[in-house]
């Protein structure tokens, strides 16, 4: 593989009463990814797969958005893994949504319900001014306590944790979905540049 190949997981989709189980993924988070100018690979809610991922020479990973924490899902174990591996091999990791709240409860973390962050657009206070200043919102758990060595980089007006940045591993989460924007974030896209390395 090259250079900017970016592993991404995948949501679990009902369909016909729940008889038929899809691996998912917004289309528009693909074509955010190719905005960074990297590759997307999707990543299947397989276990089997994840010899494959050792495999791979990928330069980053998403943990895509979608679906609330379950620690028997076979999407959290691949996701847990692909943590793991990029403690071992130093390779960045974004989370979205669901994916913030699984790194953040991976070190020690925990989340809460929380009301009013569905279908909203929040202003944020940024620790780090290099942030937009208004997102979007699709989540109903927030995290309440932050998991080891991890920081708040941005927070609502209602003082819910909405994008951290790890102090030790090359990990940074979003609450918000870049991918949903009308018309996509220069400055989200700088930032994950940053994050993955990729040549500006």
């Amino acid at each position: 593989m090259t250079k900017n190949n970016i592993g991404v997981t995948m949501r679990y989709d009902s369909f016909y009463n729940k008889k038929e189980i899809r691996n998912g993924v917004d289309f528009n988070l693909i074509s955010w990814i190719f905005k960074l100018g990297c590759i997307p690979h999707l990543i299947p809610n397989d276990l089997r797969y994840f010899k494959v991922l050792n495999k791979n020479k990928f330069t980053g990973f998403i943990l895509s958005g979608g679906n609330d924490l379950n620690a028997k899902k076979t999407r959290t174990i691949i996701e847990n893994k692909i943590l793991n591996l990029s403690k071992n091999k130093d390779i960045p990791v974004l989370g979205i949504c669901h994916g913030m709240q699984l790194m953040n409860k991976l070190e020690g973390g925990k989340i809460k319900k929380v009301k009013k962050h569905v279908g909203e657009n929040h202003k944020l206070i940024n620790i780090e001014k290099n942030y937009p200043f208004e997102v979007n919102s699709y989540h109903n758990f927030s995290i309440s306590s932050l998991g080891k060595n991890f920081k708040v980089i941005s927070r609502s007006y209602d003082e819910e944790i909405e994008a951290i940045k790890h102090n030790k591993y090359n990990w940074v989460g979003w609450m918000w979905h870049p991918e949903r924007a009308k018309k996509f974030d220069r400055k989200l896209i700088q930032i994950a540049k940053k994050l993955f390395k990729v040549d500006t």
